[in-house]
């Protein structure tokens, strides 16, 4: 069930922008956002998995991945992965939504979001070389 009246959304860009910043987790954060604020509670449920196992996956390639390899090509596929994704689901809806006096959600919101994510990240990273050294 949509939320009534104007509300403010994440663009394609923006999703892309904190993907870029948070990894795969951040993106699906605010693609699940996008889909709770557009009124379609499965599929925000559904994106929050996906993204979950993305990066479940991405963390197993890395440690599976030979010394010294740059992991860049592969965080850009999925950032554009992420992009796409958003285009499609939510461009048609954002078009529609804006119509009706909708608005885009701050970029210092979606960076912020991203950057939280990131942080979030480095901390895990963080304490699991403090127990990987202990032991």
């Amino acid at each position: 069930m949509a939320t009534p009246g104007p509300q403010r959304y994440y663009t394609p860009w923006q999703i892309t922008v904190a993907t870029v910043l948070g990894g795969p987790i951040a993106g699906g954060f605010l693609s699940f956002r996008d889909h709770a604020l557009f009124g379609n509670r499965r599929r925000a449920n559904r994106v929050l998995w996906v993204s979950s196992a993305i990066f479940v996956a991405l963390v197993v390639v890395g440690f599976l991945s030979p010394p010294k390899t740059s992991g860049t090509p592969l965080a850009g596929a999925v950032a554009g992965m992420y992009r796409w994704y958003a285009g499609e689901a939510f461009g048609p809806e954002i078009a529609r939504r804006s119509k009706e006096g909708w608005v885009r959600q701050s970029w210092w919101k979606a960076v912020g979001w991203g950057f939280l994510f990131l942080l979030g990240l480095a901390l895990l990273i963080l304490i699991a070389a403090i127990l990987v050294r202990k032991s």
